[in-house]
């Protein structure tokens, strides 16, 4: 049985119709309203990576910074659908970030140094699920969803941690 255009063009706008609605954005829901003071990023500069020294150019000493224990305090990134909440943050050293996904898809928190050790994958960080770092060391650590997002682009964000008492 053959069907005519005229019966095909229905089935055509039912699948657009559908296409179109799947990858709409979400409507707001408990978990997506937004959080006060909360700034949503979508694109990021990575830093320039910095040149080895021209020769006879002095090398500055380098500093070791001795990572802090964890100091109790906890603050919470929800991870919802394309986007963190809060994507950028400022602790102390040695305070845990929890990441949770409170968002209706799989996520992942990736760092954007593959040399970090830390970070959550997909099949670890699925709705509902949760994952936390104690980040001890200061320094800026940035991150993103592979799913939603590139290492500078979409579902980004970044911890910055500053020395204790800094």
């Amino acid at each position: 049985m053959r069907l005519s255009n005229c019966a095909l063009a229905p089935l055509l706008g039912l699948v657009v119709m559908v296409g179109i609605v799947a990858c709409a954005p979400d409507g707001p829901d408990a978990y997506s309203a937004p959080m006060q003071g909360a700034v949503v990023t979508t694109e990021r500069v990575l830093p320039s990576t910095t040149l080895p020294p021209e020769p006879g150019e002095a090398v500055p000493p380098s500093t070791t910074i001795a990572p802090a224990a964890p100091n109790g305090e906890v603050l919470q990134v929800r991870s919802l659908d394309n986007s963190y909440r809060l994507p950028d943050v400022e602790v102390s050293a040695g305070t845990e970030i929890w990441w949770t996904n409170n968002g209706r898809n799989d996520h992942n928190v990736l760092p954007v140094n593959d040399d970090d050790a830390w970070g959550v994958d997909t099949e670890d960080f699925a709705p509902g699920d949760e994952y936390r770092h104690v980040f001890d060391t200061p320094g800026t650590y940035l991150y993103y969803c592979s799913i939603h997002g590139t290492k500078a682009a979409g579902m980004i964000g970044s911890v910055t941690v500053s020395a204790r008492g800094a």
